[in-house]
């Protein structure tokens, strides 16, 4: 079965008011992963589904587990969890807000030591430079913007981009932007430490 129908078939195991939380914890957002509210409002099940997977086309899985959790329906994360083909404890999930991925043995304590220790495979694997940027912009400036934006390949703006970072609290932003842009790439690292 699809991700799309296995998350569609566990969402038509909310009643109308657990769906209308689950909505509402989407805007609020769970680690990193947040659907602004006009996006939302109104939408059946599906829409929902289908904003998310848009959204977040490799998390989407994830976020709804996250979100499940967080509502106390540890049975229901359970089931998706087992049918998406995760091992994970429910009880002591990796997934959730309090755990964090941060606290997993030998993981970075924060975005920006992430971003330093990573840097060289940040430049070698990022691929959606642009979008990240037009995350970066209002830190860095619309002159820097537009030099990560004049370089020809995707390493020459990523590396630019990083030059332009020299602050803990910019790292930190460029870390919450990877999660959300290049997921794979940000679980990649995280699981190679």
């Amino acid at each position: 079965m699809a991700v799309h129908e296995l998350l569609l078939e566990c969402l038509e195991n909310l009643d109308s008011e657990e769906m209308q939380l689950f909505r509402w914890h989407l805007t609020q957002g769970i680690n990193d992963f947040k659907i602004p509210k006009s996006q939302l409002e109104n939408k059946q099940r599906f829409d929902v589904v289908t904003c998310m997977i848009q959204r977040y086309p490799k998390g989407a899985g994830e976020l709804t587990l996250l979100i499940l959790e967080k509502m106390k329906q540890m049975n229901l994360a359970k089931e998706l969890q087992e049918k998406l083909g995760h091992t994970m404890d429910t009880q002591q999930s990796k997934h959730t807000t309090e755990a964090g991925r941060a606290q997993k043995q030998g993981r970075c304590k924060s975005g920006a030591e992430f971003v330093e220790k990573h840097r060289t495979e940040l430049i070698r694997k990022v691929s959606l430079v642009e979008p990240i940027a037009d995350d970066m912009k209002r830190l860095i400036g619309d002159e820097k913007y537009g030099i990560i934006l004049s370089k020809t390949t995707r390493q020459e703006k990523m590396r630019a981009l990083l030059d332009f970072l020299p602050t803990a609290k910019m790292k930190d932003k460029l870390y919450k932007s990877l999660v959300k842009h290049e997921h794979s790439v940000v679980e990649y690292l995280e699981d190679s430490d």
